[in-house]
């Protein structure tokens, strides 16, 4: 799927009241990004789903409840599978 936007970077900088400034760059900027620096974190994405996912993944606790089951469950404790232990999350 194509993009649908002029963009070519977006920059997130995060502040330590926990407010966010956004700047998506044009792409007719010639914007080469950041350079990586240690500690710093990049990843790929194949779709917008993917990158929410790792921002979130890489900037935010879980709200209360996430990864737990309807009854309270951590999604991924030890779980009794074939009289055994083992530490399996469920498949999606």
């Amino acid at each position: 799927m194509a993009k649908k936007h002029p963009y070519s970077h977006s920059v997130i900088e995060h502040h330590k009241d926990g407010s966010h400034t956004l700047h998506h760059v044009h792409e007719s900027n010639n914007y080469s990004g950041p350079t990586q620096a240690k500690g710093d974190v990049r990843g790929a994405a194949g779709d917008h789903d993917a990158m929410m996912d790792h921002m979130m993944d890489h900037t935010s606790e879980m709200n209360e409840g996430e990864g737990m089951d309807a009854s309270g469950q951590s999604l991924t404790s030890p779980v009794v599978v074939g009289g055994s232990l083992a530490n399996k999350a469920p498949k999606v």
